[in-house]
């Protein structure tokens, strides 16, 4: 759904624009107010000092993911993202984060002989059992004799929808500071 109307919104003919964006509303930010499309966004530079604390705080990366050893080891580690995404790449992985999972971070689906679903990141796939990593960082072992079915989801553990949390320009620089972070020569 993002693709197309990330697409469509950015069509060059003004009446399909204006019927992407009444039928296929672009995400929105803080306040409900519509991001454009990615290949506008991209064309904005922001400060990756401000980034830092978008990301640590209202960004609620850190949740979730490290930066040279500060944060979560729950999603991948951020500390050298800018050597791997470009700039378009990296409001894809924002705004849309089923689109592309890195491997070894899809989500898993579990349903218990209880009825019970657990989900979350595969960290131990034993023949007695299987654990777990839920979005707080808790791992659960769940013995193998109390699934009824595993799973992998094509949803990630990262949340749709969080930038609904920023400003359009709290994004921005967001992504800066992803830009900014490199891989060490």
């Amino acid at each position: 759904r993002f693709t197309v109307s990330n697409a469509l919104c950015a069509a060059s003919d003004p009446e399909i624009r204006e019927q992407a964006a009444e039928l296929l509303p672009l995400p929105v930010t803080v306040g409900k107010a519509s991001l454009p499309p990615v290949s506008d966004l991209i064309k904005h530079r922001g400060d990756a000092r401000k980034g830092i604390s978008t990301f640590a705080s209202v960004g609620t990366c850190a949740k979730c993911h490290k930066v040279q050893g500060k944060g979560h080891d729950i999603g991948p580690d951020l500390s050298e993202i800018g050597s791997k995404l470009s700039r378009e790449a990296m409001y894809l992985a924002i705004l849309d984060p089923s689109a592309s999972i890195s491997h070894n971070y899809e989500q898993y689906v579990v349903l218990l002989d209880s009825g019970i679903v657990e989900s979350g990141l595969l960290v131990n796939d034993s023949d007695d059992s299987i654990t777990l990593r839920n979005t707080e960082g808790v791992d659960r072992v769940i013995p193998r004799d109390d699934i009824e079915s595993l799973e992998k989801s094509p949803l990630s553990l990262m949340p749709a929808g969080l930038q609904q949390n920023l400003t359009q320009q709290q994004l921005v620089d967001l992504v800066e500071y992803l830009l900014s972070l490199k891989k060490k020569l």
